[in-house]
C-alpha cells in the first residue's frame, strides 16, 4: 500500500534545515525523498529521528567508501563484485570473508555512508522534496540512529565552510599544482595530504582528483583548501563558472526551452539534455527542463549499446597514450580511458567508477565514435 504524501516543496519555498527541524520536533515517521537533478536521496525518519538514508549518486556508494578511504582497491572491488554476481551475496559479506574488512569495519564505514549522505544535502542549494508518511525504511540499510540537531549543526559548518572553498576553488575546473618548496615533514606524515601531495606535482583540475580519490566534492577540496591555507598550494588556472545575466534569464531560458525540444523530437537527445542543463543553470526549478532531462536519458539507454557495444564486452585504446595525452579531456573522460585496458569489461569498469552507469555509457560511445576506443567481445567461460 502507497504511503500518503504528507508533504512537498523545494528549498526555496522551505530550506533544509527547516525542513529536517520541522519533521524533528513534529517526531514524524516517513521517507523523505530529495531531487536535485539526476541525483535522488532518501531519509528515513522514526519518530523524528532520522534511522537511515540512500542515494542514487555512485560516489556515495558502499564501494567508493572504502576506496576513498583506501581500506580496498579497485581490483578488491571488482573482485568481489564479480563474486556478489556469482553468489547473490551483499558486498560487505564478501569482503569480510575475503579477509579486507572485519565486520566492525563494514558496519563502521556502512554507517559513515549514510551520514556522508545526508550532509552533502546542506551543499545542494537548490533541489525539491516529498514526505511520505508512514513508509518504512527498506530491508538493507544500516540504521544509524542520529538526531536532527546534530545533523543541523555539523551540516551548517560544512555549508559555511564549503562558501569559503568556493571563494578560492569557485569550480571543479579549476587547476592546482604543488609549491614543493614549502613542504613540511608534518604534512608529509599525514597520509591524506601526502598522497594529495604527491598527485599534485603534476596540474590537475580539481574534478579529476575528485574522481581519482572515489571522493565527494567537499571532502577532497577540503584536503586541497588546508594545503592552500598552509601555502602549498598554487592556483594554475581558475575559471569561473558559468553565470546567467538576470537581465537576459527569462528570454534566454524559453530561447532553450524551444530549442531542447525541437532537439527531443528530433530524436537529438544527447544534444536536448546538454540544453536543458543550461536551463537549469540559468533556473535551477524549471519545471520542464527536470522532466526533460530524465526523459531523454530514458530514450538514450536503449541505444547506448548494441551488438558491437554491450556492457560484457572489453574496451581498449585505439590510439597510443602518447598520442591521447596531446587530446583534451573532461575529468570523467580521463577517468574511464584511465581504466581500459582491453582485459575488463565495460560493466567491471561502469561498477568501480564513481560516475553514473548512463554517463559511463555515453562516455564510452563517444569515445567510440572519436575512434580513440574500440570493443573486444566477451571472453568465453
Amino acid at each position: 500500500m502507497m504511503a500518503a504524501m504528507g508533504l512537498q516543496g523545494d528549498f526555496t519555498t522551505m530550506p533544509l534545515p527547516d525542513l529536517l527541524q520541522w519533521l524533528a520536533l513534529s517526531r514524524k515517521t516517513g521517507i523523505l525523498i530529495l531531487q536535485r537533478g539526476e541525483i535522488v536521496k532518501e531519509i528515513y525518519f522514526r519518530e523524528g529521528k532520522i534511522v537511515a538514508s540512500a542515494s542514487n549518486d555512485p560516489r556515495e556508494y558502499f564501494g567508493q567508501f572504502l576506496l576513498s578511504y583506501e581500506k580496498i582497491t579497485e581490483a578488491d572491488l571488482m573482485r568481489a563484485f564479480s563474486r556478489q554476481g556469482e553468489t547473490g551475496i551483499k558486498l560487505g559479506r564478501i569482503l569480510v570473508m575475503e579477509g579486507l574488512l572485519s565486520e566492525d569495519e563494514v558496519q563502521r564505514f556502512l554507517r559513515i555512508k549514510a551520514e556522508e549522505t545526508i550532509y552533502d544535502l546542506f551543499l545542494w542549494g537548490e533541489g525539491t522534496f516529498k514526505f511520505y508518511n508512514d513508509a518504512p525504511a527498506q530491508d538493507g540499510h544500516v540504521a544509524i540512529e542520529m538526531e536532527v540537531t546534530s545533523i543541523l549543526m555539523e551540516g551548517s559548518r560544512r555549508a559555511d565552510e564549503w562558501t569559503r572553498i568556493r571563494k578560492i576553488f569557485p569550480s571543479n575546473e579549476t587547476v592546482l599544482t604543488i609549491l614543493p618548496e614549502n613542504l613540511t615533514r608534518q604534512v608529509l606524515q599525514d597520509p591524506v595530504y601526502n598522497r594529495m601531495v604527491q598527485i599534485l606535482e603534476s596540474p590537475w583540475r580539481i574534478g579529476d582528483l575528485c574522481l581519482m580519490f572515489h571522493a565527494s566534492d567537499f571532502a577532497v577540496c577540503s584536503v586541497l583548501f588546508d594545503l592552500y591555507r598552509m601555502g602549498l598550494v598554487d592556483i594554475v588556472e581558475s575559471p569561473e563558472p558559468p553565470k546567467g545575466s538576470e537581465v537576459r534569464a527569462e528570454e534566454t531560458v524559453r530561447t532553450l526551452c524551444n530549442q531542447g525540444l525541437k532537439q527531443f523530437n528530433a530524436g537529438q537527445f544527447e544534444a536536448a539534455i546538454e540544453t536543458f542543463k543550461q536551463v537549469l543553470i540559468l533556473s535551477p526549478s524549471h519545471s520542464l527542463a527536470r522532466a526533460m532531462i530524465p526523459k531523454a536519458y530514458k530514450e538514450i539507454k536503449a541505444s547506448l549499446v548494441s551488438d558491437e557495444f554491450s556492457i560484457e564486452h572489453l574496451p581498449y585504446l585505439k590510439r597510443a597514450l602518447a598520442d591521447l595525452n596531446e587530446l583534451e579531456f573532461t575529468p570523467q573522460e580521463n577517468y574511464i580511458l584511465s581504466r581500459v585496458n582491453g582485459s575488463s569489461s565495460v560493466q567491471s569498469i561502469i561498477r568501480i567508477s564513481p560516475i553514473q552507469e548512463i554517463h559511463a555509457l555515453m562516455i564510452f560511445k563517444k569515445l567510440a565514435r572519436d575512434g580513440l576506443v574500440g570493443f573486444l567481445p566477451p571472453t568465453e567461460t
